[in-house]
């Protein structure tokens, strides 16, 4: 066959593969853009058209749904740092330690994602009731930092990876320490893929739900666990409805910010530059 012959094959590929991104893209896009129409127009039978469209759901968010956001951003936020501050020094002894055992801590810090949470928030119930950290904040930032570790080790072993050790080595060579390296050094050249790390993980802490309705309740109550109680409870309400759009709005908020500063692909470029 001709180089011309492959011509046709070569532009159905093409359209079979742009059909293919299209329809991902809507299966996607499809349940997040279901939610927030129907939060516009009060109910799950929502429609095309825009007749009928309001913020009366918005204007009837209650008070506890808006304490109950708080509470999570405060406790996503904490767990996030404590997460970090966990998982660089634990990245740095792996990476820069050379050590044996690496493949081995690495796969067992995978380990919690292979588990279903329902089983992990089972566990940390009959850990949390003797400690008396169920119900209670505290409980909640040490549940997600927990699970937040898996991710925030992943992208500290990832980004240390991209920082060559002789710049260290060579600050080492003029007199500082190991630490004053670390300091000094690395963690500023980590800083812009830790920052979008940060967010990421931020954002998981911010819509986790399975594990943290097992150690939930009254005093402490997550925005995800508020909404899925009220639900059972009342029904699909069209201010809880309005709610999980707010929620659509923030993750759509922090993944637009990462795009418009460094972008996720640094953490690829930063795991692959300067290595070979």
């Amino acid at each position: 066959m001709t180089g011309g012959g492959f011509r046709p094959l070569i532009r159905v590929g093409r359209i079979a593969l742009r059909a293919y991104v299209l329809l991902m893209m809507v299966l996607l896009a499809f349940p997040i853009g279901l939610v927030v129409v129907a939060s516009f127009q009060g109910g799950l039978e929502a429609t095309a058209s825009p007749d009928g469209w309001s913020l009366s759901a918005y204007e009837a968010v209650p008070t506890h749904y808006w304490d109950a956001l708080w509470f999570t951003v405060k406790s996503a936020f904490l767990a996030t740092a404590f997460a970090l501050v966990l998982a660089i020094p634990a990245a740095w002894g792996l990476v820069r330690g050379n050590l044996r055992e690496r493949r081995f801590v690495s796969a067992l810090v995978l380990l919690p994602d292979a588990v279903p949470s329902i089983t992990l928030g089972i566990a940390l119930l009959a850990l949390f009731i003797p400690l008396g950290l169920s119900n209670s904040f505290a409980g909640i930032v040490v549940a997600l930092t927990a699970i937040s570790l898996t991710m925030a080790l992943r992208f500290a072993e990832a980004l240390m990876e991209g920082v060559p050790e002789e710049l260290e080595q060579a600050a080492v060579t003029m007199g500082a320490s190991r630490v004053t390296a670390m300091v000094t050094v690395v963690l500023p050249l980590l800083a812009p893929g830790l920052a979008i790390a940060a967010l990421f993980i931020f954002v998981h802490n911010l819509v986790t739900f399975e594990l943290l309705l097992f150690i939930a309740g009254p005093h402490s109550t997550p925005i995800s666990v508020r909404l899925f109680t009220d639900i059972v409870g009342r029904g699909v309400l069209p201010q809880a409805i309005a709610m999980s759009a707010i929620l659509v709005y923030i993750g759509i908020a922090f993944h637009t910010l990462i795009a418009m500063t460094v972008g996720a692909r640094y953490l690829a470029g930063s795991a692959m530059s300067r290595k070979g």
